[in-house]
C-alpha cells in the first residue's frame, strides 16, 4: 500500500480504495487525489500530499526525450 508521512504535520496520507486516506491526532478522514473532502472527521488536508499519493509514481522516460538531455544523448 502506497503511504506517505507529513514532514510539518506528521500526518500519514494512505491509498486506499475511496482515494486518498488522512490520519492526523487520531482523526481520519477521506480524500480525493485532488484533495477534496469525501468522508470523515477530518477536514484539514495538503492536496498536494494527496495529489502525490493519489496518482502515484509518474512512468520514467527515456533520456533521449528530456529536453535537458536532447543534446548530448546519442540517437541509434
Amino acid at each position: 500500500m502506497r503511504a506517505i508521512k507529513h514532514p510539518l504535520t506528521l500526518a500519514t496520507y494512505e491509498l486506499c480504495d475511496e482515494g486518498v486516506k488522512v490520519t492526523d491526532r487520531g482523526q481520519v478522514g477521506v480524500f480525493s487525489s485532488e484533495g477534496e473532502w469525501l468522508s470523515g472527521d477530518n477536514f484539514m488536508v495538503c492536496s498536494n500530499m494527496c495529489g502525490w499519493v493519489g496518482t502515484g509514481p509518474r512512468v520514467p522516460t527515456d533520456l533521449k526525450d528530456h529536453r535537458r538531455f536532447r543534446s548530448i544523448v546519442t540517437k541509434e
